[in-house]
């Protein structure tokens, strides 16, 4: 082991005996300190920059364990008493976890807690510090680029990736439940030459506008996102060949109502339905049959005459 740096040995001595430098440390490094006696677990000082980080005035503030217990969130303040519990009775393990807590105004504050038990002798714990730092900002930013990451940048409807990870979900919701889904594929007809003709700005303008009419057209629980250029895909919870044609004929309907270019906007529809999903069915490769079942409607759409609705089971009706 290195001898003590004579520094160091200066540092802890100052912090011992110095308070300016301990107010210095914990105001410079710290957004919280919590100081907790675990022998009256009730009684728990938390310093002025604790309460202020979560918008309150320190004074109006009492120094009891149930002050912030009533503002964290209850999943989170389960997760940090269990590991509290582990930490009692194992030193080595940790007490660090993120929580999040809720400030006066109602807003979400993300604190990253840690602390260490001080222990008596014969190794019970008896005191417990804790520290917190503020991580609200870099937690918005995750949430930011997390959203971003699932979002079409164009028109705000989920991206490609962000579906399949939603049909995901779904097979394994099917697995449990034998929900009845429906997944629809909708293709602008002739879009090509909007672009081609009035520009892409034009046709910017039109798949922002089809977007917004999905949106406004579907139920609540539906999931619409952009496949790629001008075609979108969603996916219906609960609905069967015959209702699925319903909300595919009134996607085609709200698509046709736009006043966007002159001569209007057409879209074609495909749609499949399944829901027995079998527990060795790979997941992607059963969506990917039913996207398949639903571009061969979409394109039976295409080549009798556009603008209408066909489910997978009826092109041969």
């Amino acid at each position: 082991m290195p001898d003590p740096h004579y520094l160091k040995d200066e540092l802890y001595s100052l912090v011992s005996n110095e308070p300016a430098i301990f107010e210095f440390l914990q105001r410079g490094s710290l957004d919280g300190l919590w100081y907790w006696d675990l022998e009256n677990p009730e009684h728990e000082w938390m310093n002025a920059e604790f309460w202020e980080l979560l918008g309150y005035d320190p004074n109006a503030m009492k120094h009891l364990a149930s002050e912030w217990q009533d503002l964290i969130h209850p999943d989170d303040l389960e997760a940090a008493l269990e590991n509290f519990s582990k930490h009692a009775e194992d030193p080595s393990h940790p007490y660090d976890q993120i929580v999040r807590y809720r400030h006066k105004d109602g807003s979400t504050v993300w604190v990253r807690c840690r602390g260490i038990a001080i222990r008596d002798e014969d190794g019970r714990p008896k005191r417990m510090l804790g520290a917190h730092n503020d991580l609200t900002r870099e937690k918005e930013l995750e949430q930011r680029l997390r959203a971003q990451a699932a979002e079409d940048p164009l028109t705000g409807l989920a991206n490609r990736r962000s579906f399949e990870d939603h049909c995901e979900w779904t097979l394994a919701n099917c697995r449990r439940t034998s929900e009845t889904v429906s997944l629809v594929m909708i293709d602008l007809d002739h879009f090509k030459d909007v672009n081609d003709t009035l520009g892409h700005q034009t046709g910017d303008h039109v798949l922002i506008g089809v977007s917004s009419a999905i949106r406004q057209t579907l139920r609540q629980n539906d999931f619409p996102a952009r496949w790629g250029g001008e075609e979108f895909i969603v996916l219906l919870h609960g609905a069967d060949v015959d209702a699925s044609i319903e909300i595919g004929e009134r996607l085609r309907s709200a698509i046709a109502d736009l006043d966007i270019v002159e001569g209007g906007t057409t879209a074609s529809v495909g749609i499949s339905t399944f829901s027995e999903v079998n527990d060795d069915d790979d997941p992607r490769i059963f969506v990917a049959d039913q996207i398949r079942a639903a571009d061969r409607a979409l394109y039976f759409a295409k080549g009798s005459g556009r603008d209408r609705v066909v489910h997978a089971d009826h092109m041969h009706g």
